[in-house]
């Protein structure tokens, strides 16, 4: 970790024109990544430039840096619900009396904390000393206040990877100098510095829309042993699919999932149990992790794993489970598996099932699923329970209930006992009909957009559950 501190309260700049130039700092940031920043600023208030909130105040620094961002994007998130932590992969931007438990330096009125490897930040949290006060305004500096809005420019300006040029020598004109003066915004000097790290990088890509299930996912509580998350998918067709997978955990935590997997990792094994590839923490992965920022499916937590792969045709199984190591007993909680196709050959990712806890509550198996293209599609939906039982899996859930919802959450369709269902006909000529005739499924014929499917228990049982998504079209 590293950290950078504004300094000197009231000392303007003295400044001449040179040849000399901005200060980097050891890292940026993986290039065309969305950075999200935690805005945990306080609560409304009127600022003298208009804001309603330092978070307001604090959002636009970020904008006024995007634009000179070709290939990398802030994204402000104001008010944030999650608690500023030290090691938590998140950048946070907060109030405090000390630096997560360290005082402030006499006269300093920020430090933004780096934490990075490889080159690559992998966090950076910016605190605003709050035994100031602080206004928000612009033009020469107020005696009674601090702008925040020109000290969090400079902030953001080294969690964006830029150092104090007057640290190092250098005389120029620049937010980025170590002492806060009647600059309130950026120079040619600062856009020039962070124009080095971040003007150059991998074109932005779009997956090509089509007639497919362009995203299949499934979240569930995952546990230890046998009881992590087992997604299977078939890549259909002659030619290979290019996909990428992700393993979602904290990222959840914003969403109010307290019990959120701290830090999950994928694995994805071939039809033979051949390891083909493997991630923990995505953003570490070079050319990989800027290819997974361009299709803008980058994870939001630098701890979260993905990984971008072209497949030739056949069964794959992905295994998302919690980091660990001699250190770090594994941990349990939500995760998500997640399969986006991006539809760039001819082949297709057909189908997946996942395998996972089904609990009471918020600890369902839930899939989701996009339907791709302009026309209506067909898809079998299951759930499975006792056949896993018969084949040898540990407490499998002997009665499975199956939802299919659209994304409003309203219900399409349910069904328990597949037999029962009115289309228990159509599903066995697709040759899905399930073994157990316990076990669910439901056959609909779907616009495209989102969907979710939901396996419980009747009444609410628990046990270990497959959730199924099948794309009927024919493989083309």
């Amino acid at each position: 970790m590293k950290i950078k501190t504004l300094l000197g309260l009231f000392l303007l700049f003295s400044v001449s024109a040179s040849s000399q130039a901005y200060v980097l700092e050891a890292a940026a940031w993986t290039l065309n990544r969305t950075v999200q920043f935690q805005l945990s600023l306080g609560t409304p208030a009127t600022l003298s430039d208009g804001f309603n909130s330092f978070n307001e105040s604090a959002a636009d620094a970020l904008n006024v840096w995007n634009v000179y961002l070709p290939h990398l994007d802030l994204l402000p998130v104001i008010d944030s619900p999650l608690t500023p932590a030290e090691n938590d992969d998140e950048n946070s931007a907060f109030f405090a009396r000390t630096i997560f438990g360290d005082a402030f330096g006499s006269g300093v009125l920020a430090v933004t904390a780096l934490f990075y490897r490889d080159a690559i930040f992998e966090q950076t949290d910016t605190i605003f000393n709050s035994a100031y006060a602080w206004d928000s305004y612009r033009g020469p500096l107020n005696p009674e206040f601090v702008d925040f809005h020109r000290v969090a420019i400079h902030e953001f300006g080294h969690s964006l990877g830029l150092d104090h040029p007057d640290d190092h020598g250098q005389t120029v004109v620049a937010i980025m100098n170590s002492h806060i003066s009647d600059l309130d915004t950026t120079q040619q000097d600062d856009i020039d510095g962070v124009g080095v790290l971040y003007n150059e990088g991998p074109d932005y890509q779009q997956s090509i829309p089509g007639p497919i299930l362009a995203n299949i996912s499934t979240r569930a509580l995952i546990g230890t042993n046998d009881d992590v998350l087992i997604g299977g998918f078939i890549i259909q067709g002659s030619e290979p699919a290019t996909v990428i997978l992700r393993a979602i955990g904290f990222s959840l935590a914003p969403s109010g999932f307290t019990t959120a997997l701290m830090d999950p990792t994928i694995t994805l094994y071939d039809a033979n149990q051949n390891q083909i590839a493997a991630n923990d923490d995505w953003a570490f992965t070079g050319t990989a992790a800027e290819t997974i920022a361009s299709y803008r499916l980058d994870p939001p937590n630098s701890r979260e794993s993905a990984l971008y792969v072209t497949l030739q045709p056949g069964a794959y199984t992905a295994i998302v489970q919690s980091f660990s190591d001699a250190q770090f007993p594994p941990q349990t909680g939500i995760g998500v598996f997640e399969l986006y196709d991006l539809h760039t050959t001819g082949g297709r990712a057909g189908n997946i099932a996942t395998r996972g806890q089904v609990l009471g509550g918020d600890n369902i198996l839930i899939g989701g699923f996009i339907v791709g293209g302009t026309q209506p599609k067909t898809i079998t939906a299951r759930a499975i329970g006792p056949s896993l039982g018969a084949a040898g899996v540990p407490n499998a859930l002997a009665d499975p209930l199956l939802e299919l919802r659209d994304s409003n959450g309203d219900l399409v369709q349910s069904n328990n006992d597949w037999q029962q269902g009115p289309d228990h006909a159509a599903i066995s000529a697709e040759g899905l009909a399930p073994v157990n005739p316990k076990e669910s499924a439901i056959l609909a014929t779907l616009t495209p957009a989102a969907y979710t499917v939901l396996v419980s228990g009747v009444n609410g049982a628990t046990g270990i559950g497959l959730v199924e998504i099948y794309d009927n079209s024919p493989a083309p």
